[in-house]
């Protein structure tokens, strides 16, 4: 399947198959997807916690609600696994840190590079994905063991979707987000 045709099929997940589970295997091979990614300096800066126990799955669902009670994954509870994407600390060459004042100035957009190669893995591997960025820091701290400091960043839902619902991509126009030479 071409590169391209992957990126008009996949799509964000909202409801997934809850008598589904995905393998270790399969969770492993999208590890491998984020942990190959290209980064800033060659950093790395990610660890990746795969949450597929039913008692860590329970804490996760409480970790991405927020405060006020609010979540972006209502559907939590109906997902096979998850994937917590933690920030660690980069390391870059001194001239970055000279000229941005800052070790983390990449890390941010490695780590979502890190998360889209995990999605089109999972996606080539039959799997729905769904990437949530919301969550309560101190709960992951307290639930997965993270070191204050380290921010958990994204966390990548991974199931089967409990129904084919044919998604039309709604994008702005290409001439409106790409130009050549200069801002046009």
């Amino acid at each position: 399947m071409d590169f391209l045709d992957i990126m008009n099929q996949r799509k964000s997940c909202r409801a997934y198959d809850p008598g589904k589970q995905v393998s270790r295997e399969d969770l492993l091979k999208i590890v491998e997807a984020g942990r190959l990614t290209p980064s800033g300096c060659n950093s790395q800066p990610w660890k990746f916690i795969v949450v597929d126990s039913p008692e860590a799955k329970e804490k996760l669902c409480d970790a991405i609600v927020v405060g006020n009670g609010v979540t972006g994954a209502p559907w939590r509870h109906q997902v096979s696994a998850f994937i917590i994407f933690v920030e660690q600390k980069a390391d870059v060459k001194q001239v970055v840190i000279d000229h941005y004042h800052d070790t983390q100035r990449f890390a941010q957009g490695d780590i979502g590079a890190a998360c889209m190669n995990m999605c089109h893995e999972a996606f080539s591997l039959g799997l729905s994905t769904c990437v949530i960025g919301m969550n309560d820091q101190a709960k992951m701290e307290q639930y997965f063991g993270i070191p204050h400091g380290n921010e958990a960043r994204l966390v990548l839902a991974i199931g089967y979707a409990a129904e084919d619902i044919p998604v039309r991509k709604i994008r702005k126009p290409l001439e409106e987000v790409c130009c050549f030479n200069e801002w046009k």
